[in-house]
């Protein structure tokens, strides 16, 4: 608020009557002296020319030009006289003298009489201009002058109840135009003054009323100050409690208590706020990696557990896009199915394979969570990380002792039996018929006995070695328990006789590269000490399978006996046990 406003409206309040009044009396003055002026000009006017036409009276009947000339020329030496005409009524001379507004300018006649025709034409043509200005009217009135008409009589003939003559008893006619320039001069300065005393009229009341309401603005002001400043934020801001108004005095102190109760309130909330922030700023610094995402899909904070896990510092990761910790094993159906449901439910929770700054890719724990969603300007998104890469090694390790061999990380007996029942659905299905070999080594007893199950542990994961490179991908190779192991071929062929073909090529790989020499290295002290060159042949069972016709124990069964069939007739052999 301007410091004078108060005070202008209160004078402006005030003022409003009196200006009207002095305006509405101004234009009544006026109005009333401007008439006078005009009546009095009209007045005058009208006594000139009555006297010019009784005087040009004897001009006229003695026919004496000069004597005209003289009295029109006296006439216009009178105040606001501007020019005189003098006409006869009929063919006589006539007298132009001066300036006429409104007369098209020709020179007057030259001639002591009308005796030519041609001077009797050019007082018509004058008379014809005076008829175009209204001769009828006893006076005309323009913006620049007042025009009379006076008709000239003879002596002795009286006028009519009207004050007219006929135009037999109209001897001339006197024309007088009176310049208003004088009167418009006098109205002006006239006016000048009338406008110059309204103004000192209203200066002098219109300063007693700034002067006293200084004891009222002044205060008023101070408080409106005083709001101002607390509106911005200063709540030390106090009015001075005015003593001469009693009604500004209880304004005062009412906005200084409030005053003080807004300054304890912001000192509490002030204090709330700390403490909030520093709860927040603890728990942004936890053991999870926290980012803050805004609306533009860009990094706006970081916490330190992020930069521990991804290698990126905070001064890298604002303002880029969370997609540089895309590892690349997630798709775009991911993503956006992802977005489809923080979209939805504003919250997101599921593991992400991320990528950190060296290129290491890892598994994280994700919450995403979105804030302010139905204000797209202010909304963002926080999304904390959690590392799981040793829960997933865990749940790996947890795996493989479920479903492999410890030693030599082949299929246990549980996942053997498991991928047999799925090859003999298939084989149901396909009609193509399937081998499983059960394989038992023969001179691993002594081997264990002499240097003990760490050697023989040595030997165990050569074999499997062995093993896995005689067979397809889609073969199974299984521990199966001991020095015990099986083989199963899926889908050899829809005939009998090729399947039992390609299984016997398969098993006599498998004996022949299993009685190799194997190398193994005997350790003290966690050094090589020594390398022991150790023959080590097997005995091989083999049961062909087609579907359902037996089960999955019968089937290992089956196997089994022939493999000690193989083991009863010398070892280092291959026998078929017979289908059903």
């Amino acid at each position: 608020m301007n410091k004078y406003s108060i005070r202008k409206q209160v004078a402006l309040l005030t003022m409003t009557p009196l200006l009207v009044m002095a305006v509405c009396l101004e234009a009544f003055f006026l109005h009333d002296s401007f008439s006078v002026m005009d009546h009095d000009l009209m007045e005058r006017g009208k006594l000139i020319s009555r006297q010019l036409a009784s005087s040009a009276e004897y001009g006229v009947f003695s026919n004496n030009r000069g004597f005209l000339q003289n009295l029109a020329t006296y006439t216009l030496q009178q105040p606001d006289v501007r020019g005189v005409i003098i006409l006869d009524s009929g063919v006589g001379f006539f007298v132009e003298v001066g300036e006429f507004s409104g007369v098209p300018k020709k020179p007057a006649p030259e001639i002591a009489s009308v005796q030519t025709r041609e001077d009797q034409s050019r007082i018509v043509q004058f008379k014809d201009i005076l008829e175009a200005v209204n001769l009828q009217e006893p006076a005309s009135l323009d913006r620049e002058s007042l025009r009379l008409f006076q008709p000239i009589v003879a002596a002795q003939v009286a006028l009519d109840e009207q004050g007219t003559l006929s135009e037999a008893n109209q001897i001339g006619e006197v024309i007088v135009e009176m310049s208003l320039e004088g009167t418009n001069g006098r109205k002006q300065r006239m006016l000048w003054v009338t406008v110059g005393s309204t103004v000192l009229f209203l200066i002098f009341p219109m300063s007693l009323i700034f002067l006293g309401s200084r004891s009222i603005v002044t205060p008023i002001r101070r408080l409106s100050d005083v709001v101002e400043a607390l509106g911005n934020g200063d709540l030390d801001a106090r009015a001075p409690v005015a003593q001469n108004i009693i009604e500004l005095e209880t304004l005062s102190k009412g906005l200084n208590d409030m005053a003080d109760k807004l300054q304890k309130a912001n000192m509490t909330l002030q204090q709330r706020m700390d403490q909030a922030m520093n709860i927040a700023a603890i728990a942004f610094e936890s053991h999870e990696g926290m980012m803050i995402v805004g609306s533009d899909c860009r990094i706006m904070r970081v916490n330190k557990a992020f930069t521990r896990m991804t290698g990126y510092t905070q001064e890298e990761a604002i303002g880029q896009n969370p997609h540089m910790l895309n590892s690349g094993r997630h798709d775009a159906d991911f993503f956006r199915e992802m977005w489809e449901t923080i979209n939805e439910t504003g919250v997101w929770h599921g593991e992400i394979w991320n990528r950190r700054k060296d290129g290491e890719v890892y598994p994280a724990m994700v919450n995403i969570t979105a804030v302010s969603r139905d204000v797209p300007e202010r909304a963002c998104y926080i999304a904390t990380y959690t590392d799981i890469t040793h829960k997933k090694v865990a749940e790996e390790e947890i795996k493989n002792l479920a479903f492999n061999d410890a030693l030599t990380q082949l299929p246990n007996r549980r996942v053997l039996i498991d991928r047999l029942n799925q090859t003999m659905a298939v084989s149901k299905r396909t009609k193509h018929y399937s081998a499983l070999m059960f394989i038992d080594l023969d001179n691993f007893k002594p081997l264990n006995d002499k240097y003990g199950h760490e050697v023989g542990d040595l030997l165990l994961v050569e074999v499997a070695k062995r093993l896995v490179c005689c067979v397809r991908e889609v073969d199974t190779v299984a521990r199966f328990g001991g020095d015990e192991f099986v083989v199963m071929l899926s889908e050899l062929n829809i005939k009998k006789e090729e399947s039992i073909f390609h299984a016997e090529i398969v098993a006599e790989k498998i004996r022949a590269i299993l009685a190799e020499p194997y190398l193994l290295e005997i350790r003290k002290n966690g050094k090589v000490s020594t390398t022991l060159e150790y023959r080590c042949t097997s005995s091989i069972g083999v049961r062909m399978f087609l579907g359902h016709q037996s089960n999955a124990d019968e089937v290992i069964k089956r196997a089994d006996l022939a493999m000690y069939r193989a083991k009863r007739e010398g070892s280092n052999s291959v026998r078929f046990c017979e289908m059903d």
